[in-house]
C-alpha cells in the first residue's frame, strides 16, 4: 500500500501558547477518531499537570474535528502554556484495513502519526487516548536510541505469553509489548521504511493476527526495542475493580511510582459512572 501521507492532510491547526523556554522537550502524539477526541483532551491535561518542567508539543492525528474541540484545545494551550498541532486527514485508505467491532480501523492511526511526523521529528511518545499520566515523563526525555526502533512496555503476562505462541515467535513470549504507549524512534522509522514493512506484514499474516496493529508492530520491532518498566504502561481495567476490589494485589497495582495508567476495557475514567478510586 503506497500512501502519500502529506497529501492526506485536510486541515492542520497549530495552536501555540508556549514560551518554549524549558530545557527538556517532549513530543506526544495521539491517533483518535471522533469517539476519543474527548479522551485525548483528558490525557493531554494529565500529562501537563504532572510535567510542568517539560516543554511538550502535542500532535492529534484524527479524521474528525469541530469548532468546540478546537476551542477547548486553545483554552488548554493557554492554561498550560503548551503547543497542540491538530492534523485532520482523509481516512479512506485506513477504512480498507482489517478491523473488528472491538478494534476499529482507528487503531492504525498511530501508523499515520509515526509516518507523518517522521519527516519533522526524531522521536515521539505515542499514547492511546485512554492513557492517563500521574507522574513525571522526564525519564523519557533522557532516552538515547542506538538503532532501536522504540522504547516499549511489556503487555500483561497472559497476553504476552499467548501472543508469542500464537505468532510463532518465541522471543515475543518474553517481550510482547502493548502499543498503547510507544516511544518511537522516528529516524529509524523513516530510514528503515517501517510503514511499508508494517503493511506487508499485515497483508501476509492477516489470518494470524488478533490485535492487528499491535501484533504487526511486535513482529516488526522484535529484537529492536528498549523495555521500560511497567510504571510507564500500567494496564488497568476499571470494569474489574468492583469484582476485585478486596484483592490486595489489585489494590496495590497502581503505586506511587506509576507514571502512566492505561485504562483498558469499556469503562474509561471520564465516564460519569466511573466513580471508582482509580478513576
Amino acid at each position: 500500500m503506497n500512501i502519500d501521507f502529506q497529501k492526506l492532510i485536510i486541515q492542520k491547526h497549530v495552536i501555540d501558547s508556549s514560551s518554549h523556554d524549558k530545557s527538556k522537550k517532549l513530543s506526544v502524539a495521539y491517533g483518535v477518531d471522533r469517539n476519543f477526541l474527548f479522551g485525548s483532551g483528558i490525557s493531554m491535561t494529565s500529562v501537563l499537570v504532572n510535567n510542568p518542567d517539560i516543554d511538550i508539543h502535542f500532535y492529534i492525528a484524527t479524521d474528525y474535528i469541530d469548532d468546540d474541540y478546537l476551542e477547548c484545545v486553545k483554552r488548554l494551550t493557554q492554561m498550560y502554556s503548551t503547543t497542540v498541532t491538530v492534523l485532520v486527514f482523509d481516512n479512506a485508505a485506513f477504512r480498507e484495513l482489517p478491523s473488528t467491532k472491538a478494534w476499529t480501523y482507528a487503531m492504525y492511526y498511530r501508523y499515520f502519526a509515526f509516518e507523518y511526523l517522521s519527516t519533522e521529528l526524531s522521536s515521539v511518545l505515542y499514547l492511546d487516548a485512554d492513557v492517563i499520566c500521574k507522574g513525571s515523563l522526564r525519564e523519557l526525555t533522557e532516552i538515547n536510541f542506538c538503532g532501536e526502533y522504540a522504547a516499549v512496555i511489556n503487555d500483561i503476562d497472559e497476553v504476552r505469553i499467548k501472543s508469542g505462541n500464537r505468532l510463532g515467535i518465541p522471543e515475543l513470549s518474553n517481550g510482547y509489548f502493548n502499543s498503547g504507549v510507544v516511544f518511537a524512534n522516528l529516524q529509524v522509522w523513516r530510514e528503515q521504511q517501517l510503514l511499508t514493512k508494517a503493511f506487508s506484514i499485515l497483508d501476509k499474516r492477516q489470518k494470524e493476527l488478533l490485535y492487528f496493529d499491535q501484533d504487526v508492530l511486535n513482529i516488526l520491532f522484535v529484537g529492536n526495542v528498549i523495555f521500560l518498566r511497567r510504571d510507564f504502561n500500567c494496564i488497568y481495567g476499571v470494569d474489574q475493580e468492583l469484582k476485585n476490589k478486596n484483592d490486595k494485589i489489585y489494590k496495590d497495582y497502581i503505586t506511587d511510582d506509576t507514571v502512566l495508567i492505561h485504562y483498558v476495557g469499556v469503562t474509561k475514567p471520564w465516564h460519569t459512572w466511573a466513580k471508582y478510586p482509580v478513576a
